[in-house]
Order: C-alpha cells, then structure tokens, then sequence
C-alpha cells in the first residue's frame, strides 16, 4: 500500500544531548511520546526531531490538528528552525486536518498524505485533542492502535505530541504509553518567581540509562539545551595540555598548571584584594589564550577598568594597556537571581560559547551560593559545570569572598589549585596560601604577587 522504503539510516532528536544519551533508540519503526505540561516545550522538542532529521534528506510530515503553519515557523524561526526552507526543497510539510468525531476519514486523510509523501518521519500534534474528537471507547482503542503500527507503515519514526494537564505526571492515552518505544516528558514548575524546568526519559527502548531527569533550557536562536552531568571516566580521556603559570616567579611553585584546571580564589569580604583577577589573567596573557571575565556582582562594562586597574601603576601608556587586555579579555555579567539554578547554568554555558575562552574566571560566586535553602541544587550544578569545562580543557578559576566558612570545604575539594589570600595587619599587607594538587602548600608573600603583576603588566604596555 505504501512506498516500501528500505530505511538503513539513524534518526537523530536534534539536541546534541538526547543524541548522546540516547543513541541507538531512535530507528526505523521507532514510535516516540513527546508529553508535557503546557508550555513545557513539546512542540518544540517534535520539531527539533522534524527539522534535524529533514536536514538529513529525511522527509518530515507535520499533521496539526491546532496550530497553524504560520505561528509554527514564526515561533521556531525564533530557534533557529528554517522550515520555510526545508519546505522549499520538499523535505518538510505541514498539514493542518479538521477535528472529527468520524475517525476512519482522519486516518484515510493521513494515509492519503502518507502515500502522497512518502515520509520518513510524522509529527502528530497533539494526539489529545483527537482522541477527545472521538467518543467511541473502541474507536479510540481502534485509533491507538493505528498509529503504534503507523511507524511500521512509513518504515520510518511517529511523534505522537500529547499534553499532560498541570499537577499531572501520567500520558492519559491508553496504551500508547506502553507501546512506545521512547518516551519523553517535559515538565515545569516555579521557584522563587523562576522557572525550573526538567526533562525525564521515562523510557528508551535500545539505549542504556543510568539517569532518566535532566535540567534543559529553551533558548532563542538554538532551542532545547539538555544538562548532561558528565561521566568523569570522559573529564580526562585526552592529556590535558600544559600551561605556564602567571608568571616566572610562579613556574618554580607551581610548575605547568593543566588546561582544564580548576582554581578556588578566596580572600575575606572585608578585604577585597585587586590583584585577585590580575593574577589569574596572566595564565591567559603568558599563554596567549582568550579569557571570559564573568561577574556575578559588576555590570561588563567597568569590568576592564577593574582589572586594569592593578596593572596601571607599571603602564605609561594607559590607551595601549586597555587595547591589549582586550585582546586577551571578553566580559560579561549574569544576575544568578533572574534565573533557576538550572537556567543560570545553562546561561553560562551560553555566554561562554559565545566568547570562545580558554580561561573562565568566575568573579564573586557567593552570590549564586548567597541563599542556602538551594544549595541542594547549586553544588551538584557547580560540581556537573567544572566537569563539562574540564572535557573541554578550559581552565576555570571561581574567585569567593568567604561569607560563609561552610563552602570553603567544597570549593577546595573540587579544586585542583587554591589561592587563599590572607591578610595579615591593618595596612592591607598579606599572605597568600598556594596549594597545587598532590603537592604540600606554600605561603607567599605581597611583595612576590606585586613582582608577578608588574612582570604580566609589562607584556601588556
């Protein structure tokens, strides 16, 4: 009846992500449930489907029974989905059927525009509001049963997008939820006036799970972003590439420090020191890397005259000290309280994308930490976001003003260098604690870390 294609290739969701963790479940005769709460991201997460696979010559066939054409490329233009053009070139259509009680004229509608277009791939959007079309208990049983053996048909993948109402957790659909071969539920709750929203694979026929509820975030110009916590047997699978300290002094104490460092930076909140960033960007300035100053209490903008500011008592020329760090230097700023631990997580991610560093500096993180009630939350981010930036050899330096003696053990435990700056009379004189390790810690003085600065100053002027 139908085309009879012999379909040999892999499908793909479209999130990086779900591809990894779910590899091998999405293949040919694959019937997959995208369920959620309204606003969850269903019909984004389809068309991310739709849209990756079609980009692969795999013709996608969008059946709405609600949403019209227009509104659905207008909203996924916004994530970067041009169906537009997938459309232009035959790999993607949308049709739009009439709600009917009278099932057997939608499924000859369907199997109509199945032969028409030989799909590999169909989106049903949203598979509620035709099964409440329909009255018959048997008719309904007859629809399910349907589209279980509709992926079979097309020898390809069936999207069956179905709403889950607020305060639920079941896919009120039968049996559809037991016969899927992948099942895939958005959710969404508010905290603190922010929306959290968490993604559970509660079934993947041919993948191998050992966690099933991710965070993800919806961002305009890419779509879902899914947090993966990273196995940590992959943090080192490659040597990391070896760096010199910030300054000669420093290459006898501390010898290479490693692309994929993590280094904890505390000084008291009453004794704020300037010199704090300075130093940690001359791992950036010796090794001629790009670094991304992102601060959790300053605005981007005065962030450059901060920095510079410890460097300008060895610099004539002030112009050409600015014009060199930025070079080296790219700023930016997130307020952790607009966002959910896990949005803020994924914000950051996209901000340091962006700026293609080498070098994160991480400038008062007591801030996102401030509030202890979401602690839970915060550190297990903190420890998964430190190991996703050391698989990509990024050296990471988090600067703390240690409000609260409780986090001190937890940050240095995740780090692999501590610098903790001591002071040590009222004149703002101080020491500084190094720790490296697998070495013993050393003290050093003021006096060493103003030669340092002055030494990375002057590859700047």
């Amino acid at each position: 009846m139908f085309s009879g294609r012999v379909n040999l290739m892999n499908y793909v969701f479209g999130v990086k992500a779900l591809d990894d963790i779910l590899s091998g479940a999405l293949m040919p005769n694959s019937l997959v449930v995208v369920a959620g709460h309204p606003g969850a991201g269903k019909t984004t997460l389809a068309s991310s489907i739709c849209y990756a696979n079609a980009l692969k010559d795999l013709r996608c066939l969008y059946i709405s029974f609600q949403e019209s054409k227009e509104k659905l490329f207008r909203v996924m233009k916004n994530f970067n989905m041009d169906f537009k053009s997938l459309e232009n070139k035959s790999f993607f259509k949308f049709f739009k059927l009439p709600l009917t009680k009278d099932v057997e004229k939608t499924v000859e509608a369907i199997n109509e525009l199945v032969i028409e277009w030989n799909p590999a791939v169909i989106v049903i959007d949203s598979i509620n509001a035709l099964m409440q079309a329909v009255e018959d208990p048997d008719k309904r049983v007859w629809l399910q049963n349907y589209f279980y053996s509709l992926s079979e048909i097309i020898n390809g993948v069936v999207i069956l997008i179905a709403e889950i109402p607020f305060g639920e957790s079941k896919v009120e659909l039968g049996s559809i939820e037991f016969v899927a071969d992948v099942v895939i539920i958005l959710r969404h709750k508010i905290e603190r006036g922010l929306i959290t929203r968490y993604l559970e694979i509660r079934k993947a026929r041919g993948a191998q799970l050992t966690i099933s509820e991710f965070s993800f975030s919806i961002i305009p110009g890419k779509g879902i972003d899914v947090f993966i916590p990273p196995l940590l047997s992959e943090t080192e699978a490659t040597p990391p590439p070896k760096l010199k300290p910030p300054c000669s002094f420093l290459d006898n104490i501390l010898g290479s420090i490693d692309k994929g460092f993590s280094i904890y930076v505390e000084h008291p909140p009453d004794f704020r020191v300037p010199e704090a960033v300075p130093l940690i960007l001359g791992i950036a300035i010796r090794n001629k890397m790009k670094s991304l100053y992102l601060s959790y209490r300053y605005s981007p903008n005065p962030l450059i005259e901060l920095i510079a500011h410890s460097y300008i008592k060895y610099c004539k020329d002030k112009d050409k000290l600015m014009e060199n760090l930025r070079k080296y230097v790219v700023t930016a700023s997130i307020n952790p309280f607009r966002y959910s631990v896990a949005e803020g997580l994924s914000k950051e991610c996209e901000v340091m994308r962006g700026s293609e560093a080498d070098l994160v500096i991480f400038h008062a993180v007591e801030i996102p930490a401030m509030t202890e009630k979401h602690l839970p939350e915060y550190i297990p981010s903190l420890y998964n976001q430190i190991n996703i930036l050391k698989q990509q050899h990024k050296v990471i330096a988090r600067i703390y003003s240690s409000i609260d003696d409780s986090l001190r053990p937890i940050y240095e435990v995740m780090a692999d260098l501590i610098i903790r700056f001591i002071p040590i009379n009222e004149y703002n004189d101080y020491k500084v604690y190094v720790w490296k390790r697998g070495e013993k810690p050393i003290t050093i003085s003021s006096k060493d870390i103003d030669k340092c600065i002055e030494e990375i100053a002057s590859s700047l002027c």
